[in-house]
């Protein structure tokens, strides 16, 4: 038997969320092995450039903790 044909068996075998991991799992690893392009920012039209930031910020999980109240006081940005 294959690789292929034994990860489609596996793969039938698991549950609905559990083969969504898998993909998500996939997804993450082709985009890992994809070099990215640097493009400059100023070579972009101000829709590029927010559109990117608004990938950016969609890629992080939406329940990971943020920063706590005491690390966006002015007293704790800058040092003395």
């Amino acid at each position: 038997m294959n690789t292929e044909q034994l990860l489609l068996n596996k793969w039938r075998d698991l549950t609905a969320d559990k083969q969504q991991e898998v993909l998500d799992f996939v997804d993450f690893i082709l985009h890992k092995s994809t070099p990215e392009k640097h493009v400059p920012l100023n070579s972009l039209t101000t829709a590029e450039r927010v559109k990117q930031w608004i990938d950016w910020a969609e890629s992080h999980e939406k329940d990971s903790p943020g920063l706590p109240d005491d690390a966006l006081r002015r007293d704790s940005i800058y040092e003395d």
